[in-house]
């Protein structure tokens, strides 16, 4: 069997990578940031010639999601917190409630593509937006085929982080331009 030697490596981001300022405006609201535990436990199995076919990358973009989640949210909330159920919010209620999954995610040609799933939901089940997020990362060509084996784990990494903060960009203007709507719906 030719594959029975083969070298599996999960990647997700380590704490090194994933540790950045948004400079995003911050929005004076609680939310409940969801992300299934499904999403979470996504692998995505990557092979390539070029650092050797061997060796198989089992991608976690629902890990990556929940890492980055980490990091933007609470510098885009007053008040954040991330589960895996959502909450059903009481009228009243001034939080919002962000459902995050990851429709598709693949590394092929040197970079990560992937698409984010979002959905924002008030008090009352009022859905505030429902969109799909699309991103591609900066190509990694030269680190996979200078590094090989040992390159391919950090390409993977940069271009998909690169990938997830372009996403969030266009996510947080929409989050902003909903927490605005709330409050004129709100307004006397």
């Amino acid at each position: 069997m030719i594959f029975a030697g083969c070298l599996h490596h999960d990647v997700t981001f380590q704490k090194s990578d994933w540790h950045y300022e948004t400079g995003g405006q911050r929005i004076d609201r609680s939310a409940y940031v969801v992300i299934d535990r499904t999403t979470v436990e996504q692998k995505v199995p990557i092979h390539s010639f070029t650092t050797g076919i061997a060796n198989v990358w089992d991608v976690q973009p629902g890990e990556m999601l929940k890492q980055v989640a980490e990091v933007e949210f609470p510098q885009t909330f007053a008040d954040c917190r991330l589960t895996d159920t959502a909450p059903a919010l009481a009228p009243g209620d001034g939080a919002l409630v962000l459902e995050l999954t990851i429709r598709h995610y693949a590394f092929e040609d040197f970079q990560a593509k992937l698409t984010v799933h979002a959905r924002a939901t008030a008090a009352g089940g009022r859905v505030l937006f429902e969109k799909d997020y699309a991103s591609t990362g900066p190509k990694q060509p030269s680190k996979m085929f200078w590094a090989g084996a040992f390159g391919m784990k950090s390409a993977v990494r940069q271009s998909s982080l690169a990938a997830f903060q372009s996403a969030f960009v266009e996510l947080r203007s929409d989050l902003t331009n909903a927490d605005q709507d709330l409050r004129k719906s709100a307004a006397p």
